[in-house]
């Protein structure tokens, strides 16, 4: 008997995936529960396990083709019918012979990093928010990287052997710009006096110590100008809610600077034996999503949603924090966060937070969030402007804590200050209310003892 592999529903408004990749192939015996494929979506990856054993005898889905919740993928016989058919032109193309092979693909001249021995496949390495960094700083193609870091870890020097490799091979020369021995004594004044003699002969331009020969290089061959990619998968998703969130909501975002010394005293002073304790990092989080719950019951619009027709006031605290990884932004949600204590907040969110960077969130991990987090602070931004994420009405934007001048009691003293941004949606929540919202979230984390005083 005939089995069929359907794509199941795989959380709140998700519609469809992405074949990320086959675990099996046509002919293949499986057994039940055994991973088939997996498949990417906006929130997470899910692997499709299978509900029978027996032999795969068509796949009807090709790897990074986008299919919808539903649809039919695969087919597995129990072997009680005839032998599986050969694999269809749908999921094995032909190999072409070498006088088959585009012209672009037969000249390619193999990338020099390929020769160095890596700690994982080329393009496959981990990354950290750093290398990534240089990576779009330096406009390389990450897929060309050979990680030689431990774990297969992609480092610094990875990244500059690639692009040492791209500038020989376009034909540059690197090293420095040649400079004089020792520095030009300028004796000479840099104008002329206006009140100089008319007949007075004018000096020579002095010649220079290092002619400095400008570089003429050939034309980059038109292939190589431009690297074009498919918009598919979890970037194609972000871009179309990105963009319904722009339209549906009027965003206005307000900002306050708010001094964060004593919180910055107080996490310095307990992370080391935190860290022994719990066996999590105690970072500035924690306190900012308490904060936040406590003000959100003082702004119920806050924590809400809207609708043509109707005002939706969420009597229930569900905070998203907004995580950064190579496939996009995720925002995993704590919920239940207002009856959390500081110290299970700090456990939940690494823990989340290592799911996200890992892609081991589930469905439920990323679903019914009523209020978002997103931390630019991390990556050094002191100020940004947030999209709010569908059908919540605000997001909290968290900036880098930096050192400033600041007045305290007539004096002017160096004080730990961040900025934060919030973005609201203005069909609902008027300007007042945002502002105020956000000066009570000021005042939890200035000062600890009206957060304690707040609690229940």
């Amino acid at each position: 008997m005939s089995i069929d592999v359907i794509v199941p529903q795989m959380g709140e408004s998700v519609l469809e995936g992405t074949i990320l990749e086959w675990k099996v192939k046509v002919g293949d015996k499986v057994e039940i529960n055994q991973a088939l494929v997996e498949l990417m979506t906006d929130k997470v990856n899910v692997e499709i396990p299978a509900e029978a054993s027996g032999v795969v005898t068509q796949t009807y889905a090709t790897e990074g083709q986008v299919v919808r919740v539903g649809a039919k993928i695969a087919t597995i016989d129990d072997g009680k019918v005839a032998p599986a058919p050969q694999p269809s032109s749908a999921t094995k193309q032909p190999e072409m012979t070498p006088q088959q092979q585009p012209a672009s693909v037969a000249k390619a001249a193999p990338a020099p990093a390929a020769a160095i021995k890596g700690t994982a496949a080329v393009g496959k390495g981990k990354m950290s928010p750093k290398v990534k960094m240089l990576i779009r700083e330096y406009g390389i193609d990450a897929s060309q990287v050979t990680p030689t870091g431990k774990d297969g870890l992609v480092t610094v020097e990875d990244v500059m052997r690639t692009v040492e490799s791209r500038t020989s091979s376009a034909g540059f020369t690197s090293g420095p710009i040649p400079s004089p021995d020792a520095p030009a004594s300028y004796t000479t004044p840099l104008f002329a006096s206006s009140g100089a003699p008319s007949g007075t002969t004018q000096q020579a331009p002095l010649k220079p110590k290092v002619q400095v020969q400008i570089p003429v290089f050939a034309p980059m061959p038109e292939a190589a100008r431009t690297t074009r990619k498919p918009l598919v998968g979890a970037r194609k998703l972000i871009a179309e809610h990105m963009v319904k969130s722009v339209h549906t909501s009027p965003h206005v975002t307000t900002f306050e600077e708010i001094d964060l010394t004593d919180l910055v005293a107080f996490r310095k002073e307990i992370k080391d034996e935190f860290k022994k304790t719990y066996g999590a990092n105690i970072t500035y989080m924690p306190f900012v999503v308490k904060a936040a719950c406590v003000a959100l019951r003082e702004y119920p619009t806050v924590n809400a949603s809207i609708t043509d027709t109707e005002i939706i006031i969420k009597n229930y605290y569900n905070i998203g924090i907004a995580v950064a990884r190579e496939d996009g932004l995720i925002v995993p949600v704590i919920k239940n966060a207002d009856k959390k204590t500081i110290v299970e907040l700090a456990v939940e969110i690494a823990s989340l937070g290592e799911k996200a960077r890992t892609n081991k969130l589930t469905p439920d991990d990323v679903s019914d969030g009523t209020f978002t987090l997103t931390n630019a602070g991390m990556f050094g931004a002191t100020g940004s402007t947030p999209i709010i994420a569908q059908p919540q009405v605000a997001i909290l934007g968290i900036h880098a804590i930096v050192p400033k001048p600041w007045v305290v009691n007539g004096q002017i003293v160096i004080r730990d200050i961040s900025n934060f941004g919030m973005s609201f949606d203005h069909r609902l929540i008027d300007g007042h209310t945002a502002v105020q919202f956000l000066h009570r979230v000021h005042e939890f984390l200035a000062d600890g003892r009206k957060l304690l005083m707040s609690l229940r």
